[in-house]
């Protein structure tokens, strides 16, 4: 696995478009991620999605290796005309900065799976006081096994909320809907759930729909490894 010393550039950016822009939007947000990734080492991984039927309600996860690296991107031909048309195109926008805590990838973990069948989850987590320890020790232990143990899984990132320990969020990419239930089947995820449910105030579980996926792969970061 190519494993980062440093914490890479984190960001989730929520955004709601218009109905009449879908397709374009789409359309070039798909050019952007799938050219940058191919020309720029250092931009890391990129996931567009959605939350609604529609296709409206988008998500879009990028990972940089340092700020650097992030504003080369925005300086990109492809990015500027992606950002020019999204302009219009944005009704809501919503930018939340990650603390990366664990990131996880196979090697060429989108070549292992049909790309629209790959499933990707969400979670949203807000911890009880004082368990982001005991939390963390259950859920990067079950994380670590599943990216070994499991064929199936793909990738799996955990991140918390800048400035706010206690609320966690976790993107996960499973070869498809059967490999996602065989994981919570798994001994160390029903480990994890009985030592981490006393440690949960709050749950979110959201099925999120890949738009555009791109990674350089057999990425693995851990926080605190190197420290």
């Amino acid at each position: 696995m190519t494993k980062l010393e440093y914490p890479p550039l984190f960001r989730l950016y929520e955004l709601e478009i218009k109905p009449e822009k879908k397709a374009e939007f789409v359309a070039l947000g798909q050019r952007n991620l799938s050219l940058s990734i191919k020309t720029e080492p250092q931009t890391l991984a990129m996931h567009a999605t959605h939350s609604d039927e529609k296709g409206l309600e988008n998500l879009i996860f990028e990972l940089y290796q340092d700020t650097a690296a992030q504003k080369r991107h925005q300086a990109s031909p492809q990015f500027q005309k992606y950002a020019t048309f999204a302009k219009n195109a944005i009704v809501n926008r919503k930018v939340v900065d990650l603390i990366p805590e664990l990131l996880l990838e196979k090697f060429d973990f989108l070549g292992k799976g049909t790309p629209d069948k790959i499933t990707v989850k969400l979670a949203k987590l807000q911890l009880e006081k004082a368990s982001v320890a005991a939390f963390k020790a259950a859920v990067f232990s079950e994380m670590h096994q599943a990216i070994v143990l499991e064929p199936g899984v793909l990738a799996m990132y955990a991140a918390t909320i800048q400035n706010k320990p206690d609320e966690w969020i976790f993107l996960e990419f499973y070869q498809d809907k059967q490999a996602y239930a065989k994981h919570r089947k798994t001994p160390h995820f029903k480990e994890y759930i009985k030592k981490t449910t006393d440690l949960v105030a709050k749950k979110e579980l959201l099925d999120l729909t890949a738009d555009t996926l791109v990674s350089q792969g057999n990425l693995s970061y851990e926080r605190g490894a190197f420290a």
